[in-house]
C-alpha cells in the first residue's frame, strides 16, 4: 500500500468533490490501485495548515459545510502565503484545485513549481499555470524527477488528453474542434428557447457552473485556455495564448439564433486548430455548425471534441457536465494513473 502524502491547493469545489469521492472510493482505491491519499496540507484564501498525521476527508469536507477554512484547522502556520505551501510541508503529490488567475498564475504556478523542484509529483485541475508556464513546468518535472497530470484542465471528465497522449501514438493531426465551454454552450441554448441572455448567465451561476464574473466563459477565454493545453500537450504548439484568435458569445442575440436556425444550423462557440501549408491557426469564436452534426448536436451543458487525424480519420466523443463532478473524478483519475502500482 502506497501512503500518498498529499497537499491540497484550494478547498473549492474540485477539491471538496475529490474530498467527497475519496470519502465514498477509498477502500476500492486502495483494494484496486494500493494507494491512499493522506492529506498533510490544505491551503486555501484564508492561509495554509499542515498536519503531519494527516486530515481525515470528514474533516474537511465538514469544514468547508461550515463555512470555516484552513486558518480554522488545528496546525494552521500563520503568516504563510498560499503559493508557499510546499516549502512548510513534506509531502509526495500537490493537486492544484485553487483558482484560475492568468495575471501571475499564481498561487497555482508558484506553489506547482516547487512541488516539481522538490520531486514532487502535480495532480492540477488549474488551467493558469499550465497557460503561463507549461514549457518550463515540464522542463521542471523532467530534471527533478516528478510527474505531473492534468486532464481535468480540458472539459472536465471528457478524456480528451488521455486518448491524445495515450491512443493516438505516431498519428499526425490534422486539425481539432471542440465546444470545450459547458457555460457558453447552456446560454446559447437557453437562447434558442427564447430566452433572454442575462437571465441564462445567472442560471449558471446559479448551479455553480459560472463563477460570479463569467467572462472567462462567456468572452471565450476558457475556451482558449483549453484549445492551447490541448496543442502544447499533443503537438508541442509553439505559439502563445495570444495568437489565438478570441470572440466570445457576448454580442450573440436571439435574432441570429433564429436566422441560423432557418438555415438548420445552430451557433456554437467552436475551438479550431487547423494546420495550414505546416502552420496551425488557432481560433475560438462563435461559428454557425449544421444542426445535426455531432458538435452541433451537443446540447446545453455537454462539451464535445472532433479530432481528425491520418491513420484514425476522425475520432469524436463529448461529455454532459453541468456540476464539477465529473472534473474531480478526472483529478482522482490522474492521480490513480501517477501512483498506481
Amino acid at each position: 500500500m502506497k501512503n500518498v502524502k498529499t497537499v491540497l491547493l484550494g478547498l473549492g469545489a474540485v477539491n471538496i468533490g475529490l474530498l467527497k469521492i475519496l470519502e465514498a472510493k477509498s477502500i476500492v482505491i486502495a483494494q484496486t490501485y494500493g494507494i491512499q491519499l493522506n492529506i498533510v496540507g490544505v491551503a486555501d484564501s484564508s492561509g495554509v495548515a499542515a498536519k503531519s498525521t494527516g486530515y481525515s476527508y470528514d474533516e474537511l469536507i465538514a469544514l468547508k459545510a461550515v463555512g470555516n477554512k484552513a486558518r480554522d484547522l488545528s496546525g494552521y502556520i500563520a503568516d504563510v502565503k498560499v503559493e508557499d505551501i510546499v516549502k512548510h510541508v513534506d509531502a509526495h503529490l500537490l493537486i492544484d484545485g485553487s483558482p484560475v488567475n492568468l495575471d501571475t498564475g499564481n498561487p497555482g504556478l508558484q506553489a506547482i513549481k516547487d512541488a516539481l523542484t522538490n520531486g514532487w509529483s502535480v495532480v492540477s485541475a488549474n488551467k493558469a499555470p499550465l497557460v503561463l508556464g507549461f514549457d518550463e513546468i515540464q522542463t521542471l518535472a523532467k530534471n527533478y524527477g516528478g510527474k505531473i497530470a492534468f486532464s481535468a484542465t480540458v472539459c472536465g471528465g471528457l478524456p480528451v488528453l488521455n486518448v491524445m497522449q495515450r491512443d493516438l501514438l505516431a498519428t499526425e493531426l490534422y486539425s481539432v474542434e471542440g465546444i470545450f465551454n459547458a457555460t457558453s454552450n447552456f446560454i446559447l441554448a437557453e437562447l434558442e428557447k427564447g430566452n433572454a441572455f442575462d437571465a441564462a448567465v445567472i442560471e449558471t451561476q446559479r448551479v455553480g457552473a459560472a463563477e460570479a464574473d463569467p467572462a472567462l466563459d462567456i468572452d471565450g477565454f476558457d475556451t482558449a485556455n483549453k484549445l492551447y493545453i490541448i496543442m502544447k500537450s499533443f503537438c508541442g504548439y509553439s505559439g502563445n495564448i495570444s495568437d489565438i484568435q478570441i470572440e466570445g458569445v457576448r454580442a450573440i442575440d436571439q435574432t441570429q439564433i433564429r436566422q441560423a436556425a432557418q438555415r438548420n444550423k445552430r451557433i456554437k462557440l467552436l475551438a479550431s486548430a487547423q494546420k495550414t501549408n505546416g502552420q496551425w491557426q488557432l481560433s475560438v469564436k462563435p461559428v454557425e455548425l449544421a444542426a445535426n452534426s455531432f458538435l452541433g448536436q451537443c446540447d446545453g451543458w455537454e462539451m464535445g471534441i472532433s479530432i481528425k487525424a491520418d491513420y484514425y480519420e476522425e475520432i469524436a466523443m463529448k461529455i454532459k457536465e453541468q456540476d464539477p463532478i465529473s472534473t474531480c473524478a478526472a483529478v482522482l483519475r490522474d492521480v490513480i494513473n501517477l501512483f498506481a502500482s
